[in-house]
Protein backbone atom coordinates (compact mmCIF):
# COMPACT_ATOMS: atom_id res chain seq x y z
CA UNK A 1 0.00 0.00 0.00
CA UNK A 2 1.09 3.39 -0.55
CA UNK A 3 3.01 4.79 2.58
CA UNK A 4 0.32 5.76 5.10
CA UNK A 5 0.90 7.50 8.43
CA UNK A 6 -1.21 8.98 11.52
CA UNK A 7 -1.09 9.39 15.23
CA UNK A 8 -3.68 7.30 16.10
CA UNK A 9 -4.19 5.66 13.03
CA UNK A 10 -7.90 6.84 12.58
CA UNK A 11 -6.84 10.10 11.04
CA UNK A 12 -9.68 12.25 13.10
CA UNK A 13 -9.48 16.14 13.61
CA UNK A 14 -6.86 16.78 15.15
CA UNK A 15 -4.09 13.48 13.30
CA UNK A 16 -4.28 13.50 9.60
CA UNK A 17 -3.44 10.44 8.10
CA UNK A 18 -1.23 10.80 5.38
CA UNK A 19 -1.11 8.75 2.09
CA UNK A 20 1.92 9.25 -0.12
CA UNK A 21 1.87 8.09 -3.83
CA UNK A 22 2.54 8.26 -7.86
CA UNK A 23 0.26 9.30 -10.37
CA UNK A 24 1.52 8.20 -13.81
CA UNK A 25 -0.48 10.93 -16.23
CA UNK A 26 0.13 9.01 -19.44
CA UNK A 27 -0.82 10.83 -23.09
CA UNK A 28 1.31 8.63 -25.62
CA UNK A 29 2.03 5.08 -25.62
CA UNK A 30 0.46 1.72 -26.14
CA UNK A 31 -2.16 2.35 -23.73
CA UNK A 32 -2.69 6.06 -22.93
CA UNK A 33 -4.56 6.80 -19.52
CA UNK A 34 -5.48 10.62 -20.60
CA UNK A 35 -7.26 11.91 -23.17
CA UNK A 36 -8.16 15.02 -24.68
CA UNK A 37 -11.69 15.34 -25.36
CA UNK A 38 -12.30 18.78 -26.53
CA UNK A 39 -9.75 20.72 -28.19
CA UNK A 40 -9.37 24.56 -26.29
CA UNK A 41 -9.16 27.55 -28.89
CA UNK A 42 -6.00 30.79 -28.66
CA UNK A 43 -2.60 30.70 -28.75
CA UNK A 44 -0.46 27.99 -26.34
CA UNK A 45 -0.32 29.08 -22.72
CA UNK A 46 2.97 30.28 -21.69
CA UNK A 47 5.06 27.85 -19.94
CA UNK A 48 2.67 24.79 -21.00
CA UNK A 49 5.58 23.35 -23.56
CA UNK A 50 3.50 24.83 -26.27
CA UNK A 51 0.77 21.89 -25.97
CA UNK A 52 -2.09 23.70 -23.34
CA UNK A 53 -4.52 25.69 -24.65
CA UNK A 54 -7.55 27.33 -22.80
CA UNK A 55 -10.62 25.50 -22.83
CA UNK A 56 -8.65 21.69 -23.25
CA UNK A 57 -10.85 19.09 -21.86
CA UNK A 58 -9.33 16.14 -20.86
CA UNK A 59 -10.22 12.76 -18.67
CA UNK A 60 -8.12 10.55 -17.14
CA UNK A 61 -7.69 6.84 -15.19
CA UNK A 62 -4.26 6.75 -14.22
CA UNK A 63 -2.11 4.67 -12.38
CA UNK A 64 -1.81 5.20 -8.75
CA UNK A 65 1.74 3.24 -7.49
CA UNK A 66 3.90 3.02 -4.52
CA UNK A 67 7.08 4.14 -6.16
CA UNK A 68 7.58 7.09 -9.01
CA UNK A 69 8.44 4.41 -11.81
CA UNK A 70 5.78 2.47 -13.53
CA UNK A 71 7.20 -1.20 -12.15
CA UNK A 72 6.05 -0.23 -8.72
CA UNK A 73 3.22 -1.68 -6.90
CA UNK A 74 0.05 0.06 -8.33
CA UNK A 75 -2.14 0.60 -5.17
CA UNK A 76 -5.05 2.53 -6.70
CA UNK A 77 -6.83 4.36 -9.84
CA UNK A 78 -6.97 8.40 -9.86
CA UNK A 79 -10.02 8.99 -12.17
CA UNK A 80 -11.20 12.12 -13.46
CA UNK A 81 -10.88 15.28 -15.63
CA UNK A 82 -9.19 18.77 -15.73
CA UNK A 83 -9.68 21.91 -17.95
CA UNK A 84 -7.03 24.31 -19.10
CA UNK A 85 -9.17 27.51 -17.17
CA UNK A 86 -6.75 30.14 -17.52
CA UNK A 87 -6.12 32.45 -20.73
CA UNK A 88 -2.50 33.08 -19.30
CA UNK A 89 -0.70 30.65 -17.27
CA UNK A 90 -1.14 26.90 -17.48
CA UNK A 91 -3.35 26.37 -14.89
CA UNK A 92 -6.13 24.19 -14.80
CA UNK A 93 -9.18 23.31 -12.52
CA UNK A 94 -8.83 19.32 -11.54
CA UNK A 95 -12.17 16.91 -9.83
CA UNK A 96 -10.48 13.51 -9.39
CA UNK A 97 -11.49 9.83 -7.55
CA UNK A 98 -8.39 8.87 -5.74
CA UNK A 99 -9.65 5.00 -5.74
CA UNK A 100 -7.32 2.90 -3.41
CA UNK A 101 -7.52 -0.77 -3.92
CA UNK A 102 -4.63 -2.42 -2.09
CA UNK A 103 -4.44 -2.50 1.43
CA UNK A 104 -6.37 -1.29 4.56
CA UNK A 105 -8.29 1.45 2.36
CA UNK A 106 -9.18 -1.23 -0.24
CA UNK A 107 -12.12 -0.01 -2.13
CA UNK A 108 -12.49 3.48 -0.12
CA UNK A 109 -12.15 6.82 -1.90
CA UNK A 110 -11.25 10.41 -1.33
CA UNK A 111 -12.62 12.94 -4.36
CA UNK A 112 -9.74 16.08 -4.46
CA UNK A 113 -10.45 19.24 -6.60
CA UNK A 114 -8.61 22.34 -7.55
CA UNK A 115 -6.81 24.53 -9.20
CA UNK A 116 -3.64 23.36 -10.74
CA UNK A 117 -0.98 25.38 -12.06
CA UNK A 118 1.96 23.14 -14.09
CA UNK A 119 4.32 25.81 -13.49
CA UNK A 120 4.16 25.91 -9.31
CA UNK A 121 7.21 23.59 -8.16
CA UNK A 122 4.22 22.50 -5.65
CA UNK A 123 0.31 22.81 -6.13
CA UNK A 124 -2.36 21.91 -2.95
CA UNK A 125 -5.66 20.72 -4.13
CA UNK A 126 -8.60 20.07 -1.61
CA UNK A 127 -9.72 16.46 -0.47
CA UNK A 128 -13.67 17.88 -0.51
CA UNK A 129 -15.08 14.15 0.49
CA UNK A 130 -14.48 10.28 0.21
CA UNK A 131 -16.09 7.23 0.74
CA UNK A 132 -15.32 3.58 2.63
CA UNK A 133 -12.72 4.28 5.66
CA UNK A 134 -12.71 8.17 4.01
CA UNK A 135 -16.69 8.92 4.61
CA UNK A 136 -16.97 12.48 5.23
CA UNK A 137 -13.41 13.44 4.15
CA UNK A 138 -11.83 16.45 4.07
CA UNK A 139 -7.76 17.35 3.74
CA UNK A 140 -5.23 18.94 1.23
CA UNK A 141 -3.17 17.12 -1.62
CA UNK A 142 0.26 18.28 -2.30
CA UNK A 143 1.20 17.57 -5.60
CA UNK A 144 4.37 17.95 -7.66
CA UNK A 145 6.00 16.65 -10.82
CA UNK A 146 8.02 14.46 -10.24
CA UNK A 147 9.32 13.87 -14.12
CA UNK A 148 7.95 15.29 -17.29
CA UNK A 149 8.69 13.71 -20.69
CA UNK A 150 6.96 15.08 -23.71
CA UNK A 151 3.18 15.04 -23.00
CA UNK A 152 3.49 12.29 -19.84
CA UNK A 153 4.06 13.09 -16.58
CA UNK A 154 4.39 11.59 -13.14
CA UNK A 155 3.30 13.14 -10.28
CA UNK A 156 4.04 13.12 -6.71
CA UNK A 157 1.25 13.04 -3.94
CA UNK A 158 1.23 13.84 -0.25
CA UNK A 159 -2.10 13.89 1.08
CA UNK A 160 -3.14 14.86 4.34
CA UNK A 161 -6.38 13.54 4.82
CA UNK A 162 -9.37 14.55 7.96
CA UNK A 163 -12.32 12.22 9.13
CA UNK A 164 -15.15 13.41 11.21
CA UNK A 165 -15.41 11.47 13.93
CA UNK A 166 -18.92 10.80 13.57
CA UNK A 167 -18.37 9.24 10.36
CA UNK A 168 -15.08 7.07 11.75
CA UNK A 169 -17.62 5.69 14.42
CA UNK A 170 -20.11 4.32 11.81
Amino acid sequence: MATVSSVDGVGTQNAPKHLHFYMHDAYTGPKPTTVLIVNGTGLPLRGSGGGARFGDTVVMDDRLTEGPTLASRVVGRAQGFYVTASQGDPAMILAMNVLLADGPYNGSSLAVMGRNDIAMPERELAVVGGTGAFRMATGYVLWKTASWRGRNAVLELDAYVYISPAAAGA
